[in-house]
């Protein structure tokens, strides 16, 4: 048995490892891995190991015993290694490490750092599909925009338009997602990823866009400030963001590659096609990049999808049952009516929140509204005719509104412009499912006589109740704007076509009259 103590005092006492290793016909590597034991364990002068023996200090640090000259090397379990290097955070060297304990517990023989690791390139090129040296499986994708665009017509528009290809690539099997856009804004950044999901069917566990105003507001290597509606689609599949730095295309080599790769094989395939739709370059972009997917990697037996399936999905985050519904953000200011307007609807909110600056969420079926990332209301979006949506539980109570804006000043105010004005602003206020909501309305309406006068107002009034028993604000101001509610006196006929002015005409006075012909 070797004796552990005595090569560890002798390293101490000055000698250096390779004379150690060659006295006590051990390798260096054993020799140093004895002293980091020791050191681990506190060991590290001679008076340290000065009252412990042999038995004692192999207790203490392992039996980490170098094997003799005449043992076996022991070929790693390179199935082993490839599967342990899949997880996050582990390396060659941890694994080489690894392996070199269980030989010296064993009493064989191993290979050295170097060797280790050209065996199992050699191994990986066999019978693997990828060398997972550099990217672990479904660890990160990296995102772009080819820069070249491609064209097509747009049926929509009616003439030739240029569309975007956006590219996602996972670096560890290679595999590419790419898919063309009308445009790079928020809406089609937020697609091509969701899309992308979809077709991987998984979720990598971190994204790395390149810095662009869709997915990054602010560029800042350690506190990126990025888009809001961005950031709640990564939540929502659970992954995170990473963006590379400003000017540095070496932080996402493979999404640069696959930039490329996508031009040469998909867009400058295309370059001679006619397409007539925007359907039509869809289908034919994704025949394009599934011939890429399919094809075999250079020097290996293996392409892009099967290297994907068989070494990265099962590394990939599920997929959620539905995909994530894109939403916008917008700001706006509780009005005294306790609601807030998004394109000229209006939604209730809780009178606690009278002239606070809120946040709103909005997707296609839903309001959500949230004060300092808290929710306050909720409502189903008002897409028909009615502009209203209101909870009576967020109105409050009568002796907490507005002392100024309430029914009987209205009517009193109506009054002084006249009776069909009064008729106006009754009818505004009794259609209101809460009373407030019609506040604004008549506040409105009784505010064109400033601009129009009182006497036109009343006779507009007249004439829309004329015409419906519902009026509006805006049927008002269209009469006045369009000068509806002017009268014109009977029995007066349209002048003949003979009579009416035709442009500017001098006459024979100008010209010096008759004298001059």
């Amino acid at each position: 048995m070797t004796d552990n103590l005595a090569i560890v005092r002798a390293v101490y006492s000055g000698l250096s490892q390779r004379q150690v290793a060659a006295t006590h016909k051990v390798s260096r590597n054993t020799v140093a891995l004895l002293v980091r034991h020791a050191q681990e364990q506190g060991l590290l002068t001679l008076d340290d190991l000065q009252h412990l023996d042999n038995a004692a200090f192999t207790k203490m640090t392992g039996p980490a015993t170098g094997p003799s000259r005449d043992a076996t090397f022991k070929m790693p379990d390179y199935d082993y290694v490839h599967k342990e290097l899949a997880k996050p955070h582990v390396t060659l060297k941890l694994l080489w490490e690894e392996y070199v304990q269980s030989c010296l517990q064993s009493g064989n023989r191993f290979y050295m750092e170097t060797q280790f690791r050209h065996y199992y390139h050699k191994h990986a090129r066999v019978h693997k599909a990828t060398i997972r040296l550099e990217h672990k499986p479904a660890l990160a994708a990296e995102v772009d925009w080819a820069g070249t665009k491609i064209g097509f017509f747009d049926t929509e528009i009616g003439k030739l338009h240029e569309a975007s290809l956006f590219v996602i690539v996972l670096p560890c099997s290679q595999l590419i997602y790419a898919e063309p856009f009308r445009d790079e804004k928020l809406p089609s950044w937020i697609a091509g990823h969701v899309h992308a999901f979809q077709y991987f069917g998984g979720v990598p566990k971190t994204m790395i866009p390149d810095n662009l105003k869709s997915g990054v507001q602010h560029p800042n290597f350690y506190e990126p400030s990025i888009n809001k509606s961005y950031q709640e689609m990564a939540t929502y599949y659970g992954t995170v963001i990473m963006p590379a730095r400003v000017r540095k295309p070496r932080d996402k080599p493979s999404g640069e590659n696959g930039v490329l790769i996508s031009s040469r094989r998909i867009l400058a395939k295309l370059r001679n096609t006619q397409i007539l739709s925007f359907p039509d370059l869809k289908k034919h972009v994704q025949e394009a990049l599934e011939q890429v997917n399919e094809a075999l990697l250079t020097g290996r037996s293996e392409s892009r999808w099967t290297a994907y399936i068989e070494e990265e999905k099962d590394y990939m985050l599920p997929h959620p049952a539905s995909p994530y519904e894109l939403a916008q953000w917008a700001k706006a200011k509780v009005q005294p009516n306790c609601h807030i307007a998004y394109q000229r609807k209006f939604y209730s909110v809780p009178f606690e929140y009278l002239g606070e600056e809120v946040d709103v969420r909005i997707t296609q079926l839903t309001i959500e509204v949230f004060y300092h990332h808290q929710r306050i209301a909720s409502h189903r979006r008002l897409l028909g005719k009615k502009d209203y949506a209101t909870n009576k539980e967020h109105m409050p109570p009568d002796k907490l509104f507005f002392a100024d804006w309430n029914r009987d000043r209205f009517i009193t105010w109506a009054d002084s412009v006249g009776s069909s004005t009064r008729k106006v602003i009754e009818s505004i206020l009794e259609r209101a499912v809460i009373e407030q909501q019609a506040y604004r309305s008549c506040f409105g309406v009784l505010s064109l006589k400033d601009k129009y006068t009182v006497l036109r107002l009343e006779h507009a009034c007249s004439v829309i109740l004329s015409h419906t028993s519902t009026p509006t604000y805006q049927q008002i101001k269209n009469i006045l704007e369009k000068a509806l509610d002017a009268s014109k006196p009977k029995n007066q006929e349209a002048p003949s076509k003979s009579q009416q002015p035709r442009g500017f005409q001098r006459g024979a006075d100008y010209f010096g009259g008759d004298s001059n012909a």
